[in-house]
């Protein structure tokens, strides 16, 4: 439906204040928009502080995703030095998309 929905089970405050973000590789380059073809993916960050939510427990949070097609979908969250110290740690997971264009 061109969202993208993202899910933490179970999640506290601290999770959220974290830097999550998602960065959506495209099929090609040139379907970015301006500075993103020299990174070569759309990111969207912070994630959970922006367009997410938490109740019961959990997280949530949605991003829309682009008309074009999508190679792969990365997520991760950088969590600081003093944060690690409190045990929280950095983490990043790479899923491959297959959400074509819709046709003309």
């Amino acid at each position: 439906d061109g969202m993208l929905t993202h899910v933490k089970n179970p999640c506290v405050r601290p999770d959220v204040g974290h830097l999550v973000s998602v960065e959506i590789v495209p099929e090609d380059r040139k379907d970015l928009p301006g500075q993103r073809k020299w990174y070569g993916f759309e990111e969207h960050a912070p994630l959970f502080q922006h367009v997410g939510v938490l109740f019961e427990g959990k997280c949530i949070a949605f991003v829309s995703l682009p008309d074009y097609p999508i190679s792969s979908i990365r997520t991760g969250q950088q969590v600081h030095r003093i944060s690690r110290r409190k045990g929280h740690r950095s983490w990043k997971v790479a899923l491959p998309a297959s959400r074509q264009s819709p046709p003309d």
